[in-house]
């Protein structure tokens, strides 16, 4: 009898163990990187179901959790903890959108990573990709937040003025200053405000048709056909983000209207809404060789195979753009090349402030045109290579692309990097990469805190980490990078940023005032007395 006793005692305790451990190995089976029904049904219509998505694939797929250990966070109390809550969500009548994402937030906002994002529709709502993002959160505290928010890019005037003594002239006179842009927005608030062009000219031409006292029949149709344009184009755009589809509806009212002949009325490549970019250079006092890029997406202009892959390569005014910004980097490239070579260069200051990040090979066109041929190392990274969550790869070195030796001579002139609490991404590998050189400095604020690499959704098939779901397509959303990334003495910086070697604030009361960039100034100051 004691026997059979011990028997069940034992047969209870081994199904107690079953049902623990049931949450775990069951859920290991899910495939949480695309739309799997069995994963993703009963999250149609429950929100306990989103939360078990959502913990499950980042239990899965997220490529930090030593880091988060460190930082207090215990994921399996998480679960216990907010589960309830959710299930508490399935039984209200109605839910808001506030009310689900506060939920949410609370969850996530504790995470480090840098670029997560995640998308959850509301059922009982009907909204779609309701968004939520723990560093977008994060970075609102930091001191610089609403100064770079108004500031949004540098303005040069100043600097460019020759009265003001800041910037070198060539053999005539002239400013040594380019710039252009291919972002989407750029390129229609040109043809939206600019005085003689686009808009601007219907204005002048409606004014002018309706001033007239006996207009023909043919300026009669003008007048109603550009009335109608500007109608048209105003529903198209008008307080709207600026979008690959909203591009596209702009270029077919373009078409329609070619005939009126508006000036600067031209195809804008949809392509430039996500892989534009706004770039600066110029020829400071001392010889100092300025580069302001908005995106890293050069590789997507200076290279043929770029275009070809992130834009219309058959469109001819596609081009026009591409070869401006050619334009603009070879200016940079050749005069840091030439100033060099004749011993005269005074430094190089590159701009992130504001970037976003964007295409590592751009490496390559930035600091690769600085660094010795053969690649640069500038940290380490792993991956996940299981669906356990400490399923960690070892740790590989990481080298950033450089230029072919014959292509160009390293520099060896001080070198500064611009940055502030939104320079994120690529815009930190840059900057690790000019931090670690002998002659780079770092000056500004601490960046955002998001250096972890992105790939497409494909590589969850060998690598075990990366996106949850497929966005548009599954009730939930997340968007993570594909490796995690460390510095070159193994620190993990995500939701910390990389802090300057000189910090110092932008003064935007200043800046409106004169003209005067505080950070611009601290960078000239130092690579002119080297303090």
């Amino acid at each position: 009898m004691m026997k059979n006793n011990k028997i069940l005692m034992l047969g209870a305790a081994l199904l107690m163990i079953a049902l623990a451990s049931c949450r775990s190995e069951s859920d290991r089976l899910m495939t949480y990187d695309h739309a799997d029904k069995m994963a993703f049904d009963k999250a149609q219509t429950s929100f306990a179901e989103k939360f078990k998505i959502l913990w499950n694939g980042l239990n899965q797929n997220y490529a930090l959790w030593d880091f988060e250990a460190e930082h207090g966070i215990d994921w399996d109390a998480v679960y216990d903890e907010y589960l309830p809550q959710f299930e508490a969500l399935d039984r209200q009548e109605t839910v808001t959108d506030d009310e689900l994402l506060a939920l949410v937030a609370k969850v996530c906002s504790p995470l480090h990573d840098g670029h997560m994002a995640i998308y959850m529709d509301n059922h009982k709502t009907g909204s779609k990709q309701l968004f939520f993002s723990p560093n977008t959160e994060r970075v609102k505290s930091r001191d610089d937040f609403a100064v770079n928010l108004a500031w949004q890019s540098p303005q040069l005037g100043y600097y460019a003025n020759v009265s003001n003594g800041e910037v070198e002239v060539d053999e005539q006179g002239k400013v040594r200053e380019k710039t252009y842009s291919t972002r989407a927005i750029d390129l229609l608030n040109y043809r939206l405000t600019t005085e003689g062009v686009g808009a601007q000219w219907m204005i002048a031409q409606i004014n002018e048709l309706s001033a007239l006292p006996t207009p023909t029949v043919e300026q009669t149709r003008k007048l109603e056909a550009l009335k109608d344009f500007r109608a048209e184009l105003g529903a198209c755009i008008n307080g709207k983000n600026v979008t690959a589809e909203l591009v596209n509806q702009y270029n077919d009212i373009v078409k329609k209207y070619e005939w009126l002949q508006v000036p600067e009325f031209d195809y804008i490549d949809p392509g430039f809404t996500e892989y534009g970019i706004n770039l600066k250079c110029l020829l400071l006092k001392g010889n100092i060789a300025y580069l302001y890029l908005s995106d890293f997406h050069l590789t997507a202009h200076l290279a043929d195979e770029g275009v070809s892959q992130f834009f219309n390569a058959n469109s001819s005014v596609t081009w026009k753009h591409v070869k401006a910004i050619r334009t603009v980097y070879q200016e940079w490239f050749d005069t840091i090349q030439k100033l060099h070579k004749n011993g005269t260069l005074g430094g190089v200051i590159i701009d992130v402030r504001n970037n976003g990040g964007g295409l590592q090979h751009d490496a390559y066109y930035l600091t690769g045109s600085l660094l010795p041929a053969g690649g640069y190392h500038y940290g380490y990274a792993r991956f996940k290579r299981g669906t356990g969550r400490y399923d960690y790869s070892v740790v590989t070195p990481q080298i950033s692309e450089t230029m072919e030796a014959d292509k160009h001579e390293v520099i060896t002139e001080p070198v500064v990097i611009m940055t502030n609490c939104n320079s994120l991404s690529m815009s930190e590998l840059t900057t690790l990469i000019v931090r670690s050189m002998d002659n780079g400095t770092h000056i500004g604020k601490t960046t955002k805190g998001g250096i972890c690499g992105l790939s497409s959704s494909d590589s969850f098939s060998f690598d075990y980490m990366g996106y949850i779901g497929v966005k548009g397509a599954t009730p939930i959303y997340v968007y993570l990078p594909q490796v995690a990334c460390l510095t070159l003495d193994h620190q993990i910086i995500e939701g910390v940023g990389i802090k300057p070697d000189i910090e110092v604030n932008l003064d935007l009361t200043q800046l409106q005032a004169t003209g005067r960039d505080t950070q611009l100034d601290r960078a000239l100051q130092f690579l002119r007395t080297g303090k």
